[in-house]
């Protein structure tokens, strides 16, 4: 895929995340998984530089990303990475010419198909595992 984080630039990288969570924290869905965020402005913040490495930018923080963890500890669903993913696509579409949209929302898609399949893989072992495992912790 080719490197955009130069081409849309960081700080319109960071407007593009600003918005996204601002429409997070009011949207049916999306807002309960999102309560667990204390600290709006630095998890944008993390959420800029993170999208700002994934599209080819420079690393400019030290922090270590754990994606599906976050997400599967705040209770992410395969329908709940639908929602996001329709929002986020809405968000840069609306902020964005699609030459540059479009590499990013696949990006995101990307990502997405990765949690949901961590999700399933999940789920599905812990139904497939004997009562007796479930004991032994």
């Amino acid at each position: 895929m080719q490197d955009i984080a130069h081409l849309i630039g960081h700080d319109k990288v960071a407007e593009v995340v600003d918005r996204f969570y601002d429409r997070i924290q009011e949207h049916p869905t999306l807002k309960t998984p999102f309560q667990v965020v204390e600290d709006w402005p630095h998890h944008k913040q993390l959420i800029t530089h993170f999208w700002w490495v994934s599209l080819g930018g420079e690393r400019y923080l030290k922090y270590r990303y754990e994606v599906a963890s976050k997400h599967m500890e705040a209770g992410f669903t395969p329908a709940l990475l639908a929602d996001w993913l329709a929002l986020f696509q809405k968000t840069v579409s609306e902020m964005l010419e699609p030459e540059l949209a479009e590499p990013w929302v696949k990006r995101a898609q990307l990502i997405g198909q990765s949690l949901t399949m961590l999700h399933h893989f999940h789920t599905g072992a812990r139904a497939r595992r004997p009562p007796e495992a479930e004991d032994a912790g």
